[in-house]
């Protein structure tokens, strides 16, 4: 008697997909770099951002893009001046890749004050403390 197995296949994550499109996109961005090449000037003039395309106003990720291309350049004073949220983050994603967020920063406590901070520095950006 043949029996077929039904262990069902790895759903795809498309968290980890996006954590490794940004990295590569950092990385390429590094990579061009020393070749003389800056990524930066290839994006467009206009928001990437559709929330501050639609109310002028720059959300809290505004800015992340031009901050992971800096970071990949390992230019952190740009990184910084896109936007400084972009150091946690990248610190996440490469901790969430490699399979080690500490189940500390899972809880409740941890990621509710992490919101926080995230609304913190957007009333701070939206009041003209950082652009």
């Amino acid at each position: 008697m043949n029996s077929i197995s039904s262990t069902p296949s790895p759903k795809a994550d498309p968290l980890r997909a996006a954590s490794w499109a940004v990295l590569a996109a950092a990385a390429l961005s590094g990579l061009l770099h020393l070749a003389g090449y800056n990524l930066l000037s290839a994006l467009p003039k206009a928001p990437l951002c559709p929330f501050k395309a639609l109310t002028g106003l720059p959300c809290p990720g505004c800015g992340m893009t031009h901050a992971f291309l800096s970071l990949g350049r390992l230019d952190l004073a740009g990184a910084f001046a896109w936007n400084p949220l972009v150091f946690p983050l990248a610190a996440l994603i490469v901790l969430y890749l490699a399979g080690r967020v500490p189940r500390a920063l899972r809880s409740g406590l941890v990621v509710n004050s992490a919101l926080l901070g995230v609304l913190v520095f957007w009333g701070v950006r939206l009041l003209g403390g950082m652009h």
